[in-house]
This record gives structure tokens, sequence and C-alpha cells, in this order.
């Protein structure tokens, strides 16, 4: 595929073959190409998205059962409509002349369904900080069925998930590097600590230096979320106070570290991921290994390897000792096995892992 889709219109889209082609019968193949080609050319996405919608509705609408008193009536309000736009004319009574209907109806009368997501839209939290945003921005739609990979301006990258959207300057030449979020998306933050990456989703800030987390705002979701999976980010909700800082009344994340924000109360909870990651390496994992070590030890290990706090009391646990290694279970499996051998419990309140025991014999 050579052609300078990068130029195309919403109809030379709805009358190309290949992208026909790919509408209507997707392969890995060609939506490789097309997520290539939107993370190229962002500006095209929301061309290349209503026009794949075009293609879709109206294979649906070919299928359709129609009365045969109410063809010529159908054909009749299409063609006054080509007359209106005449460089339709050209195509044939083929399934390009039902894509010259699509565009007609696309613009005209199929724009409905469009129209009212976007009319939807536009009284979001998205829609507005987007429309007040003092730069040109571009956003990334991902309509397709898996992520999208995305290359900011500075380097960074996020990965958008289906079903969501992503705005950003075009250049971030100001003093912070912001985006806006409505759906669900995974960054990898380049480090620049005099210009701070802000994400902004759903009535919730997340700001970073340099980091790698995900944020999940969804506007239909009752609740944000944002999970860390390396460095530290700042999570704050938006303030049109000027007399206070909002960062005051927000919150730390650190490694494996999650927050979860009801949109109702307006209330954050903090907790750990569902499958905390190792943040050394591999290799220093392999040679941690305990036998008949005191339990104390092995807890700073998880420590270490996780970067989660574990509260326990030294005194209590003083007599305990394992045998035991960190690295083939996960976090909690491994706080299963050694809780059971000192006839211990654990829980997790406010990201930390809290131990109870009555101590060993």
């Amino acid at each position: 595929m050579s052609k300078k889709y990068e130029k195309y219109t919403i109809e030379q889209f709805i009358t190309d073959d290949d992208f026909i082609q790919w509408a209507k019968y997707p392969t890995d193949e060609t939506d490789n190409f097309w997520h290539t080609l939107i993370k190229n050319e962002p500006s095209q996405s929301s061309t290349i998205q209503k026009a794949k919608l075009s293609v879709q509705q109206l294979a649906l609408v070919s299928k359709q059962i129609v009365l045969t008193d109410e063809i010529p009536i159908i054909w009749a309000d299409i063609e006054e409509e080509i007359n209106v736009n005449p460089k339709f004319i050209y195509l044939g009574f083929t399934w390009k002349k039902w894509v010259a209907t699509a565009s007609v109806l696309l613009i005209l009368g199929m724009g409905f369904w469009w129209q009212f997501h976007v009319s939807q839209s536009n009284n979001s939290v998205y829609a507005k900080l987007t429309s007040n945003s003092p730069n040109p921005l571009n956003e990334i739609i991902n309509t397709f069925s898996n992520e999208l990979a995305i290359k900011l301006p500075d380097g960074s990258e996020a990965t958008l998930k289906p079903n969501s959207r992503l705005s950003y300057s075009k250049t971030f030449d100001g003093k912070l590097r912001e985006v806006y979020l409505a759906g669900e998306a995974f960054f990898v933050v380049k480090k620049n600590p005099q210009k701070p990456f802000m994400v902004f989703a759903n009535g919730l800030v997340t700001k970073v230096l340099g980091t790698s987390f995900s944020v999940k705002a969804f506007e239909t979701d009752k609740e944000v979320i944002v999970k860390v999976t390396a460095g530290k980010v700042s999570v704050y909700t938006q303030n049109s106070s000027r007399n206070q800082d909002p960062e005051i009344n927000g919150v730390v994340l650190t490694p494996n570290q999650k927050i979860i924000f009801g949109k109702d109360d307006e209330r954050f909870t903090r907790t750990l991921v569902e499958k905390p990651i190792v943040v050394i390496t591999n290799k220093e994992l392999q040679q941690i290994s305990f036998n008949d070590a005191p339990v104390e030890q092995i807890f700073l290990a998880l420590e270490k390897a996780y970067g989660i706090k574990i509260i326990f009391d030294k005194d209590v646990v003083i007599n305990c000792h394992l045998t035991t290694s960190l690295s083939n279970e996960n976090l909690f499996e491994k706080l299963d096995i050694i809780c059971a051998g000192i006839e211990a419990n654990y829980k997790v309140v406010d990201a930390q892992i809290i131990i109870t025991s009555n101590g060993c014999n």
C-alpha cells in the first residue's frame, strides 16, 4: 500500500478498496498497517475513525431487507443528494455506489450516530479540557479491538486501550507536558525534571517527572484508577480554587501501588496492585535464598524486591526462622507460604502489608 493516506479525506477513504477491505474484514497484517499509519499521522486518526465507522455501518445497511415499494423512494432521495454532490455521480451501481451513498449519508444523514456521540462527549470533562487548551492538540481515538501504541512529541510513549481517546500538544513547547485522556492508557514517560508530565483524566490529575504508570478513566465509570509500575506520581483532583494548591490534598504513589478515586464522594483509596512486580533485576532476585534464616531478614528482602513496606513486630517474630527463596511465586503467594510457616496472617492497609503473628516457640 503506497498510497498517500496521510492526505486522504473521509470520501477518499471510504471509496478506497484497501481501506474498505480492512474496515469490513480486518486481519493482523492490515491492522498493523493502519496502527502504524495512525501512529505516524495522528492528525488523521479522527478521519480514519469516521471513515471506518461509515463503511461498517454501510455494510450493515446493505444487508437490510428493504420492501420493493420503498426502493424508488430511497433511490430518489439518494439521487437528489448526489445531484447536490455531483462528484459522486461517476461511481457505478456496485459497492462503490453504496459507498457514494455512504458519504452522502455520513455528511447529511448517517452522521446522526456520530453527531449524537460527539454532542454527548461535548458535555464531558475531556471535551471541556481539550476545548479550553491554549495549545493546538493532536487527538488519537482507538477504535481497534487491541491496544494502540503512540509516540508523544517528547519521546514518551502511550499505549491506548480500545474505546479510548488521547489528546496532546503537538510540540510540548510550554512549561508542562499536558495530555488529556478519556478511557484507559499506559504511559512510559521520558524523564525531564524541568518540564513535568501531567495526565488530565475525568477530574483527576496525575503528575510525574519520569516514570511508567497507567490511568483508567472512562467517562461512564464511577471510579478513576491510577497504577504505578516505576517511579513516583502525584495524584490529585482538579481544583478551581486559586488560593490552594490542589496537589496538597493529593496522594503520592510509588511502584506497585494504585489509587482508586470515587467520583461521587471524591474519596481516594490507596492500595496495592493486583499483581505486584519485582523492582530489582531477575538476577538479583534469583540470588536471594534463605536457609533457616530469621523471618525478619526475609521480610526485609521482600520489601526491597517489591518496593513495598512490610510492617511487623520484630520482637514477636524474633524466634521465627524459615528456609525459602524468592524466585518463583508472586508476592502474595510468598506471603501465604511464609505466614503459614510461622502461623501468622497479613493484610493490606493503605498500600502497606501488615503482618500479625503470635510468635514462634
